[in-house]
């Protein structure tokens, strides 16, 4: 990952942009709402009140690991003991309780817990957060405030949340907080599942009173990057680094890293430490070292990496340079990120190449031509003559908590990234007409669609189904890495590749596609999710028959795909012998449908046994004169023809991967009847 943050980290540099940079235990709380518990002059608790999780959300808090943190920090709940486990449901009951409650009511933490926020509330914040945080700033004074009252207090953990419980039912009772808060945080969560009150944790974070006389107040979202300032100050990182170290990423002076690497809360993964190794794995060590031992870096280059992270993956730029895909084996999301780098802060949205960036109802049918039209554009007007601009792709994975993994990195030329989506999406067009119809409320007319043009991501995700019984079940299986599908969108010769895929894709799909001919037939109906599934799989398979040189005017002549075509016409004499001559007993299975999976495996077998069956339906549309007979003789006509050019062709080879597709798609390719 080093690398690739070091290369996101010059692309920033050279165009002369500026990062905030961030200490690495400066970090964002989790995203929901917080109580604020105010100190007093002399470092009593004196009000709490409410932080909305949008006002959360803009705040940071100093963490240097998982058990230590300040102004902010993990409060257990609940803090009182349950009286009567019946109240679990009973909000009002349990208010009374709450509204009785005074400095003796008994406890629900445990000598442990109690350990814990004594920590908290002295020894890390006042022998380790206040002596590094010196200085006199405007920013700094409410929380410097803070810590001078803690040290004047010397509150301990069980007085603190006695006085807590008071303050929590005094926010509750002057609506500074909502009732079911005050509840949850005292007594625990109403599960109604298990019918009980749950334990849980919420965000607690200390501020003054008097935030009238503080130009800024501790929870105020400009305070956190005074903190990084005197933070970084404090770590004494020079610019010029210790002489006769040279950072082996930057080839620069810096002074070298031997400490733990910064763990940014990155979107999508989470804290993500940028080099994690453990030694007692011996394959992360080397001669007996591990980590930044065996990887010498300067501390410089590590904090200009991290804040070039951070920079990229800030909130504002998400569906722009980050966004989630899909795990090609996991249900959890990966992060990519993607840049130019001669322009790592434009704001035209290059995700969108690879994920899916538009959540709004007006784009949810929208094809990837739609959806990527506008980055099309922009990147067109950024081509010049003589030189091409470059944009770089990274995809990282969480592998453990802390450890994440580079699972992607690639760097194209403007020219490549167009001309792959211009591949992509002709192989998305490199199949018959096939329509598939969307029911709506009843009454309505069905919504016919075809021609969908999937994402990248839609298309990975649809690695990871397999269906089952005709496509009326599904269940999730380990996918293909993500490379697999990139390399189908932007590298230009992959057609050994391409063919594995489509192999195992048919596996796959193949029960869907026959159970959609069956829809189509009037047979068992498909689920939406099932019919959305179906329009990929058929993109699908023409992205991967085209990049392997097959391309729909040359294989509509093939064997395979006529014999598809035989199957759906014989599917369809049936059909409309069972309507007019079997008053419209129409069975579940036609007799197409039902020799298809023997026909992807021996086509000759399959034509001996429609022989068969098929004299008594041809026979009829030769002879019946009532309403239908037009498209009954059509039929027989056209089942004719074909069999005159299959009688031509080896019935005997087997069907390739290519073929299978192909017949698949002769099958259920739209027909125009005469």
């Amino acid at each position: 990952m080093l690398n690739e943050l070091a290369s996101l980290s010059r692309s920033l540099e050279s165009r002369g942009i500026q990062t905030q940079k961030w200490h690495s235990w400066i970090q964002p709380f989790k995203k929901a709402e917080a109580i604020v518990a105010e100190l007093d002059e002399v470092g009593s608790l004196s009000r709490v009140s409410r932080l909305s999780a949008a006002e959360v959300a803009a705040l940071r808090n100093i963490a240097p690991d998982f058990q230590n943190s300040f102004p902010g920090l993990n409060l257990n709940c609940p803090v009182l003991a349950v009286p009567d486990v019946a109240l679990w449901n009973q909000p009002e009951a349990l208010w009374n309780v709450a509204l009785s409650a005074t400095l003796d009511t008994p406890l629900a933490y445990e000598s442990k817990d109690m350990r814990r926020l004594d920590r908290l509330l002295g020894d890390f914040p006042l022998n380790e957060i206040a002596p590094r945080l010196q200085g006199d700033g405007p920013k700094l004074e409410a929380t410097l405030a803070v810590l001078k009252r803690l040290a004047q207090a010397k509150p301990e953990a069980e007085a603190f949340l006695r006085r807590l419980v008071i303050e929590i039912v005094a926010a509750a009772e002057a609506g500074r907080m909502p009732q079911s808060l005050a509840l949850a945080i005292l007594y625990g969560k109403p599960n109604k599942k298990k019918s009980r009150l749950e334990e849980w944790k919420t965000t607690l974070i200390f501020d003054v009173n008097d935030v009238d006389h503080f130009p800024y107040r501790v929870a105020d979202p400009a305070v956190a990057a005074e903190w990084s300032r005197v933070l970084l100050a404090s770590d004494s990182i020079s610019p010029a680094g210790e002489k006769g170290f040279t950072c082996s990423l930057t080839g620069r002076s810096d002074t070298r890293m031997d400490g733990k690497m910064p763990s940014p809360n990155l979107k999508i993964l989470g804290p993500t430490i940028l080099m994690s190794m453990n030694k007692d794995i011996p394959c992360q060590t080397r001669y007996g070292q591990t980590s930044t031992a065996i990887f010498r870096v300067g501390k410089n280059a590590v904090q200009s990496m991290n804040d070039s992270l951070l920079f990229l993956t800030e909130a504002g730029r998400r569906d722009k340079t980050w966004t989630g895909v899909p795990n090609g084996s996991k249900e959890q999301s990966d992060l990519l990120l993607a840049y130019l780098e001669e322009e790592p802060d434009a704001d035209v949205p290059l995700t969108g190449f690879f994920g899916d960036t538009e959540p709004n109802e007006a784009q949810e049918l929208a094809t990837y031509e739609a959806r990527t039209a506008r980055i099309h554009d922009a990147l067109r007007l950024r081509e010049k003559p003589g030189s091409d601009s470059h944009i770089k792709v990274v995809v990282l994975t969480k592998i453990d908590k802390g450890r994440a993994q580079v699972v992607f990195s690639a760097r194209y030329s403007i020219a490549a990234i167009l001309a792959g989506r211009d591949r992509w999406l002709t192989g998305t067009r490199n199949v018959p007409n096939i329509a598939i119809p969307f029911p709506l409320a009843k009454g309505k007319p069905a919504v016919w669609r075809s021609g969908y043009q999937p994402s990248p991501a839609e298309v990975m995700f649809s690695f990871k189904s397999q269906w089952l019984r005709a496509g009326q079940t599904n269940q999730g299986v380990p996918g293909v890495d993500l490379g697999s599908v990139y390399a189908l969108l932007l590298e230009p010769e992959v057609g050994a590749q391409a063919s594995w895929l489509l192999d195992r894709y048919l596996g796959l799909t193949e029960p869907l596609m026959i159970g959609l001919a069956r829809c189509l037939s009037g047979g068992a109906s498909l689920s939406e999710n099932a019919r959305e599934a179906a329009l990929i799989a058929m993109a699908v398979y023409g992205i991967l028959l085209l990049r392997q040189g097959r391309e729909l005017e040359n294989y509509m002549e093939s064997r395979d795909y006529l014999l598809g075509q035989f199957l759906q016409l014989a599917d369809l004499l049936h059909k409309l012998y069972c309507v007019y001559e079997r008053k419209g007993a129409i069975p579940p299975q036609l007799i197409g449908n039902a020799a298809i999976s023997m026909a992807l495996q021996s086509p000759r077998r399959a034509i001996q046994v429609l022989g068969n069956r098929m004299p008594v339906y041809i026979a009829w549309a030769e002879r019946y004169q009532g309403e239908g007979a037009g498209l009954a003789k059509w039929c027989r006509r056209e089942l004719g023809r074909l069999s005159a050019q299959l009688k031509d062709e080896n019935l005997d080879s087997r069907v390739s991967t290519n073929g299978k597709a192909e017949l698949l798609l002769g099958y259920l390719a739209s027909r125009e009847t005469k």
